[in-house]
């Protein structure tokens, strides 16, 4: 019998003639809580993802407790003792405790019917397997729980399969800290009864509190595997940033924070995020550095007009406005390129010039409900040609471009609406190194004009080497100011 309750082995694995993976060996002793961590992109959900059966990996081998697995599913992979949490809950929140931990596997029936007197029972022994039944009970309706007790429900859920293996995925990113350490007593009971935990986060401070080795992915590769107890935080931030990617280096204007910001926020508070103030000056661009769960996106949604503002102020060029929908936003000079481009900032199955021109229907309008056709055009192929946008011309559909020129017509969307403040939220994520060097080479022009950028990247070298100006977020609130330049490493430690 092994040690070790998962053996990868020269995992490798690709996407469209991308290597993701490079020869990856990582090994989670039996019992034990071992973190899995490395910037956005360094492939660990990939690399989970092929632990999981999400994804087939190209060559390499997986063992469990010593026997070679091949398995193709989560469903097989759950068979052979393997469970996941996802980052994103997968809870129905109008169900009860009990019906969503049973949703897909349901043990006891009646004939036809469910047996839910059987199924709360089973229910409360999970409960009380993780120490939580005097805290949540199987008929609680999932709604009307925070979101750390909904994450425990997660768990509970998964092991209803009995696993041997847990991944957890970015488990304390929605949580306050009382939650967390609530989890954690969690994930130590689950330990203790003999589950291999896999613990991915970004927020590094945490798993010198409950894991006993690390691995770093960088680049797709294993930088290193070491017991916590042995490094410290700052090496590890250290190890995390130095890349092997090119870099490339942005100009800086000085003295621009002068005179009356183009957007001020004052004392902003929503369901999310509170008290946040910031300003941004004409000709800057400004980030916004926080770990996930920090309300950097709930910030964006804010500004938008998306989420409902409790209390506080948004100016614009000195003069308070009142933003209650996006709309309202657009016409008031703020674009939004949202965090998931595909399902926020695109209509899929809609061709390039329909996308474009959406924001701006009204302007381009010839009487009641007709489109000036030679605008639509115009303006299409002025920002096809501006961005350098690979395609076979204005009416292909969105959804068979690449993502970088998906992210392309995104960020076309925002300047042919003649905004003067631009939001970005990680307006590079999931597109290739050519692209992203094009597209904020856009920003940076779009900036030199005299506009503003607010952004959010979970790249913090990106942070670093674009804006002028960065603010750093936690759990809702701004905490620092950063106006001198600095590293990505004093940037990630100030995050924690």
């Amino acid at each position: 019998m092994s040690d070790f309750a998962i053996e990868a082995k020269k995992i490798c694995i690709s996407f469209n003639g991308v290597q993701v993976l490079h020869d990856v060996d990582f090994s989670v002793m039996q019992g034990s809580v071992h973190a899995l961590v490395g910037t956005n992109g360094a492939g660990k959900s990939t690399l989970v993802k092929i632990i999981n059966g999400v994804y087939q990996k190209d060559s390499g081998e997986v063992f469990l407790f010593g026997k070679v697995m091949e398995y193709h599913t989560p469903e097989s992979a759950l068979a052979s003792g393997v469970a996941m949490v996802f980052q994103d809950l997968s809870l129905i929140p109008t169900m009860t405790v009990a019906e969503n931990i049973f949703l897909k596997f349901n043990p006891y029936k009646k004939g036809f019917l469910i047996d839910d007197r059987k199924n709360n029972e089973k229910a409360l022994d999970l409960l009380k397997l993780i120490g939580i039944e005097t805290e949540i009970h199987p008929d609680d309706e999932v709604s009307s729980l925070s979101v750390g007790y909904q994450q425990l429900v997660e768990i509970a859920k998964a092991l209803s399969n009995d696993p041997k293996i847990l991944i957890l995925d970015e488990p304390t990113a929605s949580l306050s800290n009382a939650e967390i350490e609530r989890l954690f007593d969690v994930i130590r009971s689950l330990k203790n009864r003999g589950i291999s935990i896999i613990y991915i986060t970004h927020y590094l401070k945490d798993i010198f509190k409950i894991c006993a080795t690390v691995t770093l992915l960088r680049d797709g590769r294993v930088a290193f595997t070491e017991k916590t107890a042995d490094i410290t935080l700052e090496h590890l931030i250290s190890e995390m940033t130095t890349s092997q990617s090119g870099k490339y280096v942005w100009t800086h204007s000085k003295n621009l924070r002068v005179g009356t910001p183009l957007l001020e926020l004052k004392d902003l508070t929503t369901r999310h995020i509170r008290n946040v103030s910031l300003s941004v000056y004409p000709g800057e661009i400004v980030g916004v550095a926080g770990l996930l769960g920090s309300g950097r996106t709930e910030l964006m949604r804010a500004v938008f007009g998306i989420d409902r503002i409790i209390s506080g102020e948004i100016l614009i060029s000195g003069s308070p406005v009142k933003l209650r929908d996006s709309s309202q936003a657009i016409e008031n000079g703020i674009s939004l390129i949202p965090e998931n481009r595909r399902e926020q900032g695109l209509i899929l199955d809609f061709d390039i010039s329909e996308n474009i021109v959406m924001p701006i229907y009204g302007r381009i309008k010839r009487g009641l409900f007709l489109i000036d056709e030679g605008k639509r055009i115009a303006i299409s192929e002025e920002y096809i040609k501006k961005l350098d946008v690979k395609t076979q011309g204005i009416d292909q559909i969105i959804r068979y471009l690449s993502g970088g020129n998906q992210q392309k017509i995104v960020v076309a969307k925002c300047l042919a609406s003649d905004s003067h403040i631009l939001l970005l939220d990680d307006p590079t994520f999931g597109v290739d190194i050519q692209a992203k060097q094009e597209i904020m080479h856009i920003i940076h022009s779009y900036a030199e004009k005299g506009n503003s950028v607010l952004m959010v990247s979970s790249e913090f070298n990106e942070i670093v080497d674009f804006c002028d100006t960065i603010f750093v977020m936690k759990k809702g609130c701004i905490t620092d100011q950063i106006v001198d330049r600095t590293t990505e490493d004093q940037l990630l430690y100030l995050v924690q």
